[in-house]
């Protein structure tokens, strides 16, 4: 073996060493993005799981008192054979039928 490929060849392993610790360095890099997107995962999780720990059960709370004003509401109404508000005079050319009746 000659002093040329000799050299070559520590060249090429010290370009390999090089690549491999550019490569490392990326793979520690992308690990600590992964580690700080998975804490923030973790962390709007919590978040979410409070924010439904309290709207589930106002909103149960809302439906509840909706189904019930509802249902005090459809009770309130009612129909009446009077009306409400009425002017006499609207009525004065109403002419209503008679009927002769038995006493039986």
């Amino acid at each position: 073996m000659n002093m040329g490929t000799l050299r070559d060849l520590q060249y090429a392993i010290q370009e390999k060493i090089e690549e491999l610790r550019q490569r490392d360095a990326l793979i520690d890099e992308l690990e600590l993005e992964l580690d700080q997107k998975d804490e923030l995962i973790q962390k709007l999780q919590n978040e979410l799981d409070k924010y439904r720990s309290v709207i589930k059960p106002a909103t149960q709370q809302v439906v509840k008192q909706t189904e019930l004003h509802e249902h005090q509401r459809t009770k309130r109404q009612a129909i009446s054979a009077e009306p409400t508000a009425f002017d006499i005079q609207d009525l004065s050319h109403v002419r209503l039928p008679f009927y002769p009746k038995s006493p039986q």
